[in-house]
């Protein structure tokens, strides 16, 4: 490495964040930290050491929501120093910053430790000029200090804290070291001299309680004289054999009568405390410096959200060890997930993202498979097939002879279930999808004969290939009616029939967006839009959450917004799992996501208007997990790879996804807002698929978006305040055509 190094600024900076109980600040922190510091290349790793009030299912949220946060649960409370050595061994970039959850530090003072890092230091330790903490522990650290660096002359950085910045190589060396006590402040000026302090600011705890008490700070200090400097039993044992002296002598003049009784008795007592303080100490200091053995492992991890050390783990996979309570939905896998780790994920565009982003987290490495380059998110894959998603064949070609492949997605679109259920049967991989179940999902007359032949509430339709025939049986329909491709998905070729006089150009409109030829003609339902995602395991719907849609106007019916808890009638609450388990059965799909459109007509009977043997995109995953806990995306990747679903849902809370879109089209010039509306308390995810100079077509089509937002609030009242709110502060500018907002 040539000196200087590169500093945090340039080559990337890891801040570790301990927590333990520490609800209520976890993402204040983290709104402060990528406020604070997001301009550089950034990672955040906290580190949960065994809270027991909901600290980790904050974290998830976080990392679900952000890719930077990464995160390790240990199986117990290990204690601070365990917590800082697996954020140290686990930190990703070249440099770490250790700043605590309870925000003492404010984030703002790190630019002090770095420009004193790119000054050539390995370590820059934070001092509090202004401490806020009650007296009792301001005077015990001065008191630690002042018997550390003066009476025990153990080189410690003077008044020097846990608000630190330090090379990634150096913290962890100090780790790997295992030392009898890892007392990182003592440890440092042991390996380098390239260390200095700087002047911070200080803040009292505005949330929860501090963990620090006399007992930790004893404990500390002890650790510390004993493990860093041989003064402390030198005087120990100087001390004893002091006390053996003088219980000689106590003893021959208690015998000769030179010392009463009372006085013997009262020595007697004073040289035992002496003698036990002394043994006490001694013990201390073979347990902490262990006759120059390695100390013993320091923490166990429960669950991470990326691979961590075989040694590091309680259980056979931390990645994979899912219980009730701790993730609401996940994976855990068997021997055979385990040693295949790639996923197959037909289809690149801005609905699938979220599946891209929570494979990573589980561990998976991602192939997508598009035909299209600029696909969004082929960037975010490990590997690219370039190869349409409707040549099954080709991309078994492409994938020949791999023996990664776990399992086959095909999120947020029906063109690529074909190629799925090919593909898992040619893979020999679990739960291939039946042939019934794509063809209901690829083909709406197929699917509306299905609802027929159960008995579901209909509605007339006809469908076929366009010509006299279609349309004089389309005239017999209610008109109304929408003309709709049977095989395409996301609203494209949907359009709005008036009168019977318009069908030949509906015919002709809709066909350009059908592979197949065939069209289907609906009468055009009255009433409220829904979309529902289930679960299926083993036949049965273990889960299904029902979001209320908002739709554009005509002619395009385009999603522009889902809310959830829907508030569906009870009624209908209570048949709609018994309406689809019955499709299921009839369909033999036994294990896998479905998601269904649906309308609640004026009449009061609940529609199935089309279904998808697949996962939902465009943030309905994000959002389910929000109000109900339940990682749908995690629960489809473990019915895809025969891993173990495991389902906790809680209370729903309101939750909203709202879409981005233009109502017209044009290059963006700018966007504003962006910061302010990622700052905002109800808003948990941002994700925008256009950038400035991009161009934007007008929202005609699902996939013709700018993005969405996931917000979510403890009332439908408040979280339909906070969607108006991000309206007002979002703008996209566009050149001559004028200003995109997001749609209504």
């Amino acid at each position: 490495m040539s000196w200087p190094a590169p500093g945090p600024a340039e080559s990337g900076l890891t801040v570790v964040v301990p927590c333990f109980n520490e609800v209520d600040n976890v993402e204040p922190s983290y709104q402060e930290i990528v406020a604070e510091l997001g301009n550089l290349p950034l990672e955040l790793l906290y580190v949960d050491d065994g809270s027991t009030d909901g600290t980790l299912d904050v974290i998830r949220a976080l990392a679900h929501t952000d890719p930077r946060v990464r995160y390790v649960s240990f199986t117990r409370n290990f204690g601070f120093e365990a917590a800082f050595s697996a954020g140290y061994r686990y930190a990703g970039k070249p440099w770490l910053l250790h700043i605590d959850a309870d925000q003492q530090f404010p984030a703002s003072e790190a630019g002090k430790l770095i420009t004193a890092a790119e000054a050539g230091n390995d370590a820059v330790f934070g001092v509090r000029t202004n401490r806020q903490d009650p007296l009792p522990r301001r005077w015990g650290t001065a008191a630690f200090h002042f018997l550390g660096r003066r009476v025990l002359r153990i080189e410690i950085p003077p008044g020097a804290t846990a608000f630190r910045l330090v090379r990634t190589e150096l913290a962890r060396k100090i780790v790997d070291l295992r030392l009898g006590t890892p007392y990182f402040l003592a440890t440092v000026p042991r390996l380098t001299s390239r260390y200095t302090t700087v002047q911070v600011a200080h803040r009292a705890r505005e949330r929860g309680e501090s963990k620090v008490g006399f007992g930790f700070l004893s404990s500390h200090a002890i650790e510390l004289f004993v493990g860093f400097t041989r003064r402390l039993t030198t005087v120990a044992s100087s001390t004893a054999m002091l006390t053996a002296g003088v219980s000689v002598l106590a003893g021959i003049a208690a015998a000769t009568g030179l010392l009463g009784l009372t006085a013997a008795s009262a020595l007697t007592f004073v040289l035992f405390s002496v003698l036990l303080t002394v043994l006490a100490l001694t013990v201390r200091y073979l347990v902490v410096v262990g006759a120059g053995q390695p100390r013993p492992r320091q923490f166990y991890i429960r669950e991470a959200n990326f691979p961590v050390d075989e040694d590091d783990r309680l259980y056979a996979s931390a990645m994979a060890e899912i219980h009730p309570g701790e993730r609401q939905a996940g994976v855990k896998k068997t021997e055979d997930t385990a040693a295949a780790r790639s996923l197959v994920i037909l289809g690149g565009a801005d609905g699938s993202v979220s599946t891209y982003h929570r494979a990573r987290e589980l561990g998976f490495r991602t192939i997508c498979v598009d035909v299209r380059t600029s696909a969004p998110a082929v960037a975010l894959a490990d590997e690219f097939v370039q190869v349409s998603v409707r040549a099954p064949e080709q991309i078994a070609a492409a994938l020949e002879g791999r023996d990664d492949i776990a399992g086959v997605l095909c999120p947020a679109s029906d063109v690529g279930l074909p190629a799925l259920a090919w593909l898992t049967r040619h893979w020999g991989l679990p739960d291939p999808l039946p042939e019934a179940a794509v063809a209901a999902s690829v083909d709406k007359s197929v699917f509306r004969e299905l609802c027929d032949r159960l008995r579901l509430p209909t509605y007339r339709s006809v469908g076929g290939k366009p010509g006299p025939d279609l349309a004089l049986a389309a005239q017999q329909l209610r008109f109304p009616t929408l003309v709709k491709p049977v095989d395409s998905s996301g609203s494209r070729g949907v359009v709005s029939c008036a009168s019977p006089g318009g069908l030949t150009t509906a015919f002709s409109d809709s066909l350009a967006f059908s592979p197949s030829g065939k069209l289907v003609v609906e009468e055009h339902l009255d009433g409220s839009h829904y979309t529902i995602e289930a679960l299926v395991v083993d036949g049965r719907i273990v889960f299904h959450a029902v979001t209320r849609r908002t739709l554009t106007p005509p002619p395009f019916f385009v999603t522009a917004s889902h809310l959830l808890p829907a508030g569906l009638p009870p009624v209908v609450d209570r048949a709609l799992p018994v309406m689809l388990a019955a499709l299921c059965a009839e369909l033999g799909y036994r294990t896998g996501p479905l998601t269904l459109d649906a309308v609640l007509g004026r009449d009061g009977k609940f529609y199935l208007i089309e279904m998808g043997a697949r996962m939902g995109g465009n943030g309905l995953a994000e959002a389910i997990e929000h109000s109900t806990g339940v990682d749908l995306i995690a629960a489809g990747i473990a019915a895809a790879t025969g891993g173990e679903v495991v389902l906790s849902p809680r209370a729903p809370r309101p939750t909203l996804i709202h879409i981005l879109a233009s109502d017209r089209g044009g290059r963006i010039v700018r966007i504003e807002g962006v910061d302010e509306v990622r700052a905002m308390p109800a808003v948990h995810n941002l994700e925008l698929f256009a950038e400035q100079d991009s161009y934007v077509k007008p929202y005609e089509q699902a996939g013709y978006k700018m993005g969405y937002a996931v917000l979510s609030a403890p009332t439908v009242p408040e979280v339909l305040a906070a969607e108006d709110e991000l309206r007002g502060t979002l703008k996209f500018l566009l050149d001559e055509q004028g200003m995109a907002v997001p749609l209504p």
